[in-house]
C-alpha cells in the first residue's frame, strides 16, 4: 500500500522549502557583498552603487562603516533637495529602501536632512513642478526632464516614481501630494488587473517594477495603499511565475534582449542553478516582508498537471494614451512536461519576441528562437506551430541529436523532440516528448507516417502525428491572421478563454483592487 502523505510530511516539505530559500538568500547576499568598489553617485549611478553599500550594512561586513559613509555623502547635483538625490526613478527606489529600512543605521543629522529633502520635494507634485534647472540621467542622456522628478513613463520607471513620491509625501505629511499619488497607484494597479502592463514579461524590467512595489508594500502606512501594493505584487509574481522556468526567463516577452528578471525571481522560485552574477534588486527582496503565495511558487516550479495551454492578451506599450487602452498582443503559451512553447499571433517585431521554445536539459534550459527580417504570422495549437511570412526565417537551434528524414529535420534536446518542416517562407513545428510519443525513434516514425503539411491557395495546414490539425491564413482580418484549430476557426475576441490556470496551482482568480475610501 502506498504511503499516505500526512502532517509530518507537510512539515518536512515546508522545512525543506524554507532551507532552500535561506540558502538562496545567503548566496545572493554573498554576491552582493563581494569586496568591490561601490561605484559612483553621479547622475543615476546610485542604482548600481547603493545596493552594494546597503548589503554591506545589512550583513554587517567589515566594510559596513565605509558603506554608511558612502551612502551619506552629499550629491552636489541635487541643489534643490539639500544635496540628497531624489531625481531619477532608479535612484529613488534605492533612496526609499535606504531611508525606511536602514534609517536607524544612518547618522541622525543625515536622516533629518533626508526627511527635509523629501518634504521640500513633495510640498507640491514634483512631476508637475519645474526644476531649478534640467538634470541629466547619465552623461550623454537625451531624455532628460525639466520637472523636479523623473518624468519618463515606462512601467518600471513609473512604478519607481509613483511608489517613491507616495512614500515621501506620506512620511512628511504632505497630504495633497500623497492623495494625488494614491490615486495614481490605484489607477495603475487597476490597469494591471484589467489589461496588464505595457512592459509585459520583460526579461530586463519586470524585476525593477516588482522591487518598486516591494518598497510600497514594506513602508506604506495607509492600509489601503499597502493592500494595493500586495495586489500588485501578487499580479507581478504570478506573471513572473509563467515566464520563469528552471532559473531562466522564457518568452514571448516585450522589451526583450536582456536579462535580470530571472536572477531576481530565482531568489523566490529557485528550481534552477544559482546566478553567477549579482542582481542589484536582490537587496529589496532580501529586506522585504513580502512573500509570494505558495501557489504562485508552485506555478513557477511547474508543480501542476501538465500538459496545459493558456492564452493571454497584452496591451499597447503606451496604453494610457487615447485609443491605446486594449489588447495589442495575442499570446499562446503551452506547458509540456519537458518544454515550454510560446508565440504571438503577429510574431516578432520591434522590441518584442514572438516565438520562444524552452527545453529542459541537465544543465538547465536550452532554447530555440527565430530571427526574421520581414512581417509574418504565427498559429499555435498546443505543441504545434505554423510560421508563415514574406521571407524565410532563421531558426536558432541548440546542439542535440539531429536526424533528416524525408525533408523533415528532427532534433532531440534532452527529452524534448522537434520535427521541423521547412517552407520557402516559414516552417511547421511539432514538439514531442516521452509522455506523448514514448521515444525519439517512435516520434520520428509517427511524424513521417502520419503528419502532413499542405498549402491550398494561401491556407497552410498541418496535421500532426496524433491527428490534431492547425491551419493558418496569414491574410489579416482586423490586424490578426486567420487560424483554425482542429477545424474550428479561432475567435480572437475570445482569445483569453483558457482552462482555469489560476486553479491549476490552487490560485484564486485575480482579486479586485481594494476599494479606496471616498
Amino acid at each position: 500500500m502506498g504511503k499516505t502523505t500526512g502532517a509530518g510530511d507537510k512539515v518536512m516539505v515546508e522545512s525543506f522549502v524554507g532551507i532552500a530559500s535561506a540558502l538562496r538568500s545567503l548566496w545572493a547576499l554573498y554576491l552582493l557583498t563581494q569586496p568591490v568598489n561601490y561605484g559612483s553617485i553621479a547622475y543615476e549611478y546610485e542604482k548600481n552603487s547603493y545596493p552594494l553599500a546597503l548589503a554591506d550594512v545589512w550583513a554587517d561586513t567589515p566594510d559596513a562603516e565605509q558603506a554608511i559613509a558612502f551612502l551619506q555623502q552629499p550629491d552636489p547635483e541635487a541643489t534643490d533637495t539639500l544635496e540628497i538625490d531624489l531625481y531619477s526613478s532608479f535612484v529613488l527606489k534605492g533612496q526609499m529602501r535606504k531611508y525606511f529600512a536602514f534609517g536607524e543605521a544612518l547618522d541622525p543629522a543625515y536622516r533629518d536632512r533626508m526627511y527635509a529633502a523629501m518634504d521640500l520635494l513633495t510640498r507640491t507634485d514634483p512631476l508637475a513642478t519645474e526644476a531649478e534647472e534640467p538634470r541629466k540621467f547619465w552623461e550623454n542622456s537625451r531624455d532628460d526632464c525639466t520637472t523636479r522628478i523623473d518624468c519618463r513613463n515606462t512601467d518600471n520607471l513609473r512604478a519607481m516614481r509613483e511608489t517613491s513620491v507616495y512614500l515621501m509625501a506620506e512620511t512628511t505629511g504632505n497630504e495633497a501630494t500623497r492623495l494625488i499619488y494614491k490615486a495614481h497607484l490605484e489607477r495603475y494597479v487597476t490597469t494591471l488587473l484589467d489589461i496588464g502592463m505595457g512592459e509585459w514579461d520583460s526579461p530586463i524590467y519586470h524585476g525593477h517594477t516588482t522591487a518598486a512595489y516591494l518598497n510600497l508594500y514594506d513602508f506604506a502606512q495607509d492600509p489601503e495603499v499597502k493592500a494595493l501594493a500586495n495586489t500588485a505584487l501578487d499580479w507581478l509574481f504570478r506573471n513572473a511565475a509563467l515566464k520563469y522556468w528552471r532559473g531562466t526567463w522564457t518568452g514571448p516577452s516585450k522589451r526583450a534582449g536582456g536579462e535580470g528578471a530571472a536572477a531576481f525571481f530565482w531568489l523566490y522560485f529557485g528550481d534552477g542553478p544559482p546566478p553567477a552574477q549579482v542582481e542589484k534588486d536582490w537587496i529589496h527582496a532580501l529586506t522585504s516582508d513580502y512573500r509570494p503565495p505558495a501557489a504562485i511558487v508552485a506555478l513557477a516550479q511547474r508543480r501542476f498537471p501538465r500538459p496545459a495551454e493558456i492564452r493571454r492578451t497584452h496591451p499597447h506599450y503606451e496604453n494610457w494614451l487615447p485609443d491605446q487602452y486594449g489588447p495589442a498582443f495575442w499570446e499562446t503559451l503551452y506547458f509540456g512536461h519537458t518544454f515550454q512553447l510560446g508565440t504571438l499571433a503577429r510574431g516578432t517585431g520591434g522590441d518584442w519576441e514572438g516565438f520562444h521554445l524552452a527545453m529542459a536539459t541537465d544543465a538547465g534550459v536550452a532554447t530555440v528562437t527565430v530571427t526574421t527580417d520581414g512581417p509574418h504570422a504565427i498559429a499555435q495549437f498546443r505543441n504545434l506551430v505554423l510560421w508563415q511570412g514574406q521571407a524565410a526565417p532563421t531558426l536558432n537551434l541548440p546542439p542535440g541529436e539531429r536526424v533528416e528524414r524525408q525533408g523533415i529535420t528532427f532534433l532531440a534536446v534532452g527529452n524534448t523532440w522537434l520535427a521541423i518542416h521547412p517552407l520557402a517562407d516559414g516552417f511547421a513545428l511539432e514538439v514531442g516528448e516521452p509522455q506523448s510519443h514514448g521515444s525519439f525513434a517512435a516520434f520520428q516514425t509517427a511524424v513521417v507516417d502520419r503528419a502532413a503539411l499542405s498549402l491550398i491557395g494561401t491556407r497552410l495546414t498541418y496535421r500532426d502525428s496524433q491527428g490534431h490539425e492547425i491551419a493558418l491564413h496569414q491574410h489579416l482580418q482586423n490586424g490578426l491572421p486567420q487560424v483554425w484549430r482542429d477545424g474550428s476557426r479561432h475567435d480572437w475576441h475570445h482569445h483569453w478563454q483558457t482552462p482555469d490556470w489560476f486553479a491549476i496551482a490552487g490560485l484564486s482568480p485575480p482579486a479586485e483592487v481594494p476599494r479606496l475610501a471616498d
